[in-house]
């Protein structure tokens, strides 16, 4: 493709530092650890870490090699590896490069034994009813009396994770703060279990540190409510209109011809489709915005491009920019056409996509 018509995704460096501050008036006395995994939820880590790393306390990714990468853009904050360890020689990797695993599993605490290297810190997971990661209770007692004990280890934070609380009223999320206190709060460590739906919804949850994802990026993991909070989206994906075509009555549009005409019509052609990461299945049910105004997808969307119906809006020319989402359609519009989640629109945007900083 050509570079001029190359897509992007605009990211409002404003609107990030603003979630940080309502991350920081929800949650005011915990220090907060970002979640800048999967390449920040697609927004690009290093323009992510850059600008929050005077705004957080710090970070949290999904592996090793994502610690690694960070560790590069940002060289003092807390690193947080939420997966942990997959063999022993990776106690090596975070010392040198001072990242904090997770520890969940048993055998994770038997490997310390056979490191050698410098002290690192590490965060001990329970398991409060995730059933994902995590240690049984009497593993867990366990394991904080040996690691407490180690010499490898300088510092224990506790953690654990929630299954639902993006649901307000839950007696599931109650349960599992419950038991999270109940083993942990006696033990002198600092500790973790909040993520973005129980820093909006669950302040008992906050302790010493909240894990905010996707709040950080403007949206709410409660599907709703996000301008309630204060929260503004990050990223605005955008597309150029590549070509205009007009339609007679009759014609028929793209592959499978799955769109017929009913009145004469022009339409434009994106430089955008699901080899980006837009979403093919939203065919025939979403639209794009050009001028401040709605341009339904028409026909089949491509591995390279889609089509809109642009017949009503007058001024459009070549070289026009289409916003697929943003203020509107919001991510979690774009989520509902695609019968999935705001998490997996975000991560699945490809790196056929620019990333580019909008607004300072």
């Amino acid at each position: 493709m050509n570079a001029a018509w190359k897509n992007r995704a605009l990211i409002n460096l404003s609107a990030l530092r603003n979630n940080v501050n309502v991350v920081q008036r929800l949650a005011p006395k915990s220090r907060l650890v970002a979640v800048v995994k999967a390449n920040a939820y697609g927004h690009d880590m290093e323009i992510v870490v850059r600008e929050l790393s005077s705004w957080v306390d710090g970070f949290a990714v999904a592996s090793i090699e994502e610690g690694i990468s960070l560790r590069e853009i940002d060289c003092e904050r807390p690193l947080m590896i939420l997966s942990g360890l997959c063999n022993p020689s990776q106690f090596t990797l975070c010392a040198d490069n001072r990242l904090d695993p997770v520890i969940h599993s048993f055998h994770q605490v038997d490997w310390i034994n056979a490191y050698t290297g410098p002290p690192i810190n590490a965060w001990l997971k329970f398991n409060s009813g995730m059933n994902r990661l995590g240690m049984t209770p009497e593993e867990f007692m366990k394991a904080y009396r040996m690691l407490g004990k180690s010499r490898h280890i300088e510092n224990v934070r506790l953690m654990s994770h929630f299954a639902m609380a993006e649901e307000p009223d839950n007696d599931f999320t109650k349960n599992q703060i419950s038991e999270f206190e109940r083993i942990a709060l006696d033990l002198e460590a600092e500790k973790s279990l909040a993520n973005s739906a129980a820093i909006m919804c669950w302040p008992d949850s906050h302790f010493d540190w909240v894990r905010p994802g996707l709040m950080l990026y403007g949206i709410s993991p409660l599907g709703t409510g996000a301008t309630d909070y204060g929260l503004r989206p990050v990223m605005e994906l955008q597309a150029k209109v590549i070509s205009l075509q007009y339609l007679k009555q009759g014609d028929t549009i793209g592959y499978g011809r799955t769109y017929t005409a009913t009145r004469s019509m022009r339409i434009a052609n994106l430089g955008i489709g699901y080899g980006d990461g837009y979403f093919r299945v939203v065919s025939g049910s979403a639209y794009a915005r050009i001028h401040n105004q709605n341009a339904p997808i028409v026909g089949r969307i491509s591995m390279d491009s889609m089509t809109v119906d642009v017949s009503h809006i007058r001024q459009i020319r070549e070289g026009d920019m289409a916003v697929l989402w943003g203020e509107s359609p919001s991510v979690d519009q774009v989520a509902k056409w695609a019968g999935t989640n705001a998490y997996e629109v975000l991560c699945r945007l490809s790196a056929r996509v620019q990333r580019e900083i909008g607004c300072e």
